[in-house]
């Protein structure tokens, strides 16, 4: 996910619409028994003030993952804003180099940053019996509680 702002600079433009797939790591996901269903997407617009870089957008990603209430397979999908500034000096922005700037780092974090502590197959979930194990969704189940 690199642009190349020199390239950018030799055509006479300050910005463009950028669009990568990115296939993410699932290292990066910190919920058990999960892995990214596709390719991540990203979407934006780069704009060069100076020797600054802003870029805004969005990411979009799907995780196949299990309800963290009863275990049942589900796919937890999010689109994740961004606004970000580059610059090769200013130590409150991500840094690019040799008039390219690299995306990568920024989309890691905001995904890892999105990620939700738990994922539920749906808003009522009623997970599992602690005593028998049983699925609660599907009916009360037959142990003394």
């Amino acid at each position: 996910m690199v642009i190349d702002i020199k390239r950018l600079r030799l055509k006479g433009k300050s910005g463009c619409s950028f669009h990568f797939d990115y296939e993410a790591d699932d290292a990066l996901l910190t919920l058990p028994e999960s892995s990214f269903s596709g390719a991540v997407s990203v979407t934006g617009e780069l704009e060069v003030d100076g020797e600054d870089v802003f870029v805004n957008g969005e990411i979009s990603y799907s995780i196949n993952t299990v309800c963290s209430r009863c275990l049942t397979p589900t796919v937890y999908e999010k689109v994740v804003p961004f606004d970000e500034k580059f610059s090769p000096s200013d130590d409150e922005a991500y840094p690019y180099y040799k008039e390219t700037v690299d995306l990568t780092d920024m989309v890691n974090d905001k995904i890892i940053l999105s990620l939700p502590y738990a994922v539920y197959c749906k808003d009522d979930c009623k997970g599992l019996c602690p005593t028998c194990g049983a699925d609660l969704n599907k009916g009360q189940c037959d142990c003394n509680k």
